[in-house]
């Protein structure tokens, strides 16, 4: 009786119990993902009823971790589809913008009065990523029901939406139980493909004689997803007990502060990494779940392995091992970076990198911690390139050099980013202004030395040194890749409008004398942006 009590109460949770009841959560939602795949899959059931479910569970879910305040999800996701409803195409975009960030807003200040400088897991996090999937959908409606098609980049073409969700479909996309309380985010023409089933692609093999043959008919997510959620279990382990080890205000505790300065370092490091940990386990198992239930496929690779990458939020591994800001920020919270270009930079009347700016900030909330790291990375940024455009070309003449460099890299970059990211954990100003002062602001003196009288090299531009590029190059859709044309690999810095050219040109990659095409003509693609990216909950402002 108890616990039915507990699971129909609309009583809010504390913060422990919302933690609890968001894990319990995600894990039923990846054994729901499964059911959804293969039980409930295109075919066997209809549109209609997959949205059913997976709205219901959704809306079950959100209620079940938040309680009574699922009232705001309601309230904006409503008010956004009147608004869908009753304006016009070439504004409704505006609109909701306009009113969905407002709210957002005012959301963020009620957390910020009644949780001031502590983090709890409360529901401006869903909030969020709502804010996300309604501004990008009428941004897609617009380009959809109103612009020229002729005047529309090669993604915005992709993405546009040519007509208005029913209601079902909308509550559906704003509320399915895979991404409503982790994310990650999911653009509305990849939600309505995996909905249809269309977005699951087989591989086909065209012999030497012109003979289709099906290598595999529907790529398997069985390994993918078992990976992702070990791995989530892991960071979720350490979290859980190394967390209280190394807490982040622990670098205020007065005895830190008197430590020898290797030691305080040695703790800062420790703990912004076991911070990290919570981002890990929250993306990776949302990821998993997304997987399971069909949600992310993206394409095949080289040699028809599929991918299962298309809405992944980071690369753990190439974050760890980074060797630069601007590597490190690429495996950031890449959805987000692509909804601030989508949704903000390509849209920008004027000045469109500062009006990144203040979205990501207003978009994050208004912790004065968020604006230390945000300022210090915007310093840190043109630092480090010139730092690099003076040192780099030094260590190229041998391996050993090269690796020196590589190592060297590598310390310095986690040095810096943890000296800057502390602020977004600390949330508050008194204890921020208490670290720094009594380092001096050394660090920060540092770089900004370095960006005033350090003066700027030009480098060659060069296969090997076209790796940083300025913030307007990347937010234009500036990307490094491998492209194979007639298979013949070779390396191209392309840029196509903000797109990702496609790895397999024409559908067709030679191996064997046998050639393999995806038979929808092309691989799925996936775009990551060089430059600034801002994430949830986290330091973005990090290059």
């Amino acid at each position: 009786m108890e616990i039915l009590r507990f699971l129909i109460s609309y009583e809010r949770l504390n913060d422990q119990q919302v933690r609890v009841s968001f894990v319990t959560c995600q894990v039923v939602a990846l054994l729901l993902s499964v059911v959804f795949r293969y039980v409930l899959r295109p075919g066997r059931v209809g549109v209609t009823a997959r949205h059913v479910f997976a709205v219901v569970v959704g809306m079950y879910m959100a209620y079940f971790c938040h309680r009574w305040q699922v009232i705001h999800f309601f309230i904006q996701s409503t008010v956004c589809y009147i608004i869908i409803l009753a304006s016009k195409p070439s504004n409704m975009h505006r609109y909701v913008f306009l009113f969905s960030m407002s709210y957002l807003t005012l959301c963020h200040i009620y957390r910020l009065y009644n949780n001031f400088g502590v983090y709890t897991l409360d529901f401006t996090g869903p909030l969020m990523i709502m804010t996300q999937k309604v501004t990008s959908l009428t941004c897609a409606l617009h380009d959809g029901l109103y612009r020229d098609d002729s005047k529309l980049s090669p993604d915005q073409r992709k993405q546009a939406v040519r007509r208005i969700p029913s209601p079902l479909e909308y509550y559906s996309y704003m509320f399915y139980f895979v991404g409503v309380l982790a994310g990650p985010l999911t653009y509305y023409c990849d939600f309505t493909a995996w909905m249809e089933g269309t977005n699951l692609k087989p591989l086909i093999r065209v012999d030497e004689h012109g003979n289709e043959i099906v290598v595999i008919k529907e790529p398997s997510a069985l390994g993918v997803v078992v990976r992702k959620a070990a791995v989530a279990a892991c960071f979720g382990l350490t979290m859980l007990y190394l967390g209280p080890l190394f807490p982040a205000r622990g670098n205020v505790d007065d005895l830190i502060l008197a430590a020898p300065l290797m030691t305080r370092f040695g703790y800062l490091h420790a703990s912004i990494i076991i911070a990290r940990t919570k981002y890990y386990f929250a993306w990776s198992l949302a990821d998993a779940i997304s997987n399971a239930a069909g949600l992310g496929f993206n394409g095949y690779d080289e040699c028809g392995n599929p991918r299962w990458d298309l809405i992944s939020n980071l690369n753990i591994v190439k974050i760890e091992f980074s060797t630069s800001l601007k590597m490190l920020i690429d495996n950031w919270n890449i959805q987000t970076s692509l909804w601030l270009k989508r949704v903000c930079y390509d849209r920008a009347p004027s000045q469109p990198i500062l009006m990144v700016y203040i979205l990501s900030a207003m978009w994050h909330g208004f912790y004065p911690g968020y604006y230390f790291t945000f300022l210090g990375g915007a310093l840190l940024t043109p630092a480090f390139r010139k730092m690099r455009s003076h040192l780099r070309h030094r260590f190229q003449s041998t391996a050993r050099l090269r690796r020196l460099y590589d190592v060297i890299t590598w310390m310095s970059t986690h040095f810096f980013l943890n000296y800057h990211v502390l602020p977004f954990v600390l949330l508050d100003w008194e204890p921020t202004v208490k670290f720094y002062s009594s380092l001096y602001f050394s660090i920060h003196i540092l770089v900004l030395l370095v960006v005033i009288l350090v003066p700027h090299r030009k480098q060659p531009r060069t296969q090997d040194n076209v790796t940083e590029n300025s913030l307007r190059a990347r937010m234009n859709g500036k990307v490094t890749n491998n492209t194979q044309q007639n298979g013949m690999k070779m390396n191209n810095n392309m840029v196509e409008n903000g797109v990702e050219s496609h790895r397999v040109q024409n559908g067709m990659f030679a191996g064997r004398q046998v050639r393999e095409r995806i038979t929808n003509g092309m691989k799925g693609s996936r775009t990551e942006y060089n430059g600034l990216m801002f994430a949830p909950n986290s330091a973005q402002q990090m290059s």
